[in-house]
């Protein structure tokens, strides 16, 4: 039902991290920087040959709620709080990937005017994942 579609990395600089993927692992800007207003934060996809592989997510302020999962991050360690934030999938048929879902007790969030869904991260041990549909 579901194919790996990109996955997402929440960071403390977006122009930092942009440049430190092209230098250690030779991905390159996949577009424009741009605007997510629902989870409001800016964001690049990278990838290789013009094909999406990641994207990298900066909060645009404190009200964002990737900034209030980075803060919740913050150790010794990862000072910024970074890392894996979503994982993507496609997904030919996402009314009934939900309904499994919820008959086993699951949470899922839609977005008004979208087809794409979120599984909670509690129905997903913890890891948050945006299903699209299919195109």
């Amino acid at each position: 039902m579901l194919t790996f579609r990109h996955y997402t990395v929440a960071v403390h600089a977006l122009d930092g991290a942009v440049s430190s993927y092209q230098r250690k692992f030779g991905m390159e800007p996949v577009g424009e920087q741009a605007h997510n207003g629902i989870g409001n934060f800016e964001f690049v996809r990278m990838g290789y040959g013009g094909e999406v592989m990641m994207h990298l997510i900066q909060p645009s302020g404190e009200e964002s709620p990737i900034h209030r999962l980075m803060q919740e991050r913050i150790n010794d360690f990862n000072p910024h709080g970074e890392g894996i934030y979503l994982l993507g999938y496609d997904c030919d048929d996402v009314d009934a990937f939900v309904e499994k879902i919820e008959a086993d007790g699951g949470k899922v969030n839609r977005a008004p005017g979208s087809g794409n869904v979120w599984v909670h991260p509690t129905s997903s041990n913890f890891v948050l994942m945006e299903i699209f549909p299919t195109s």
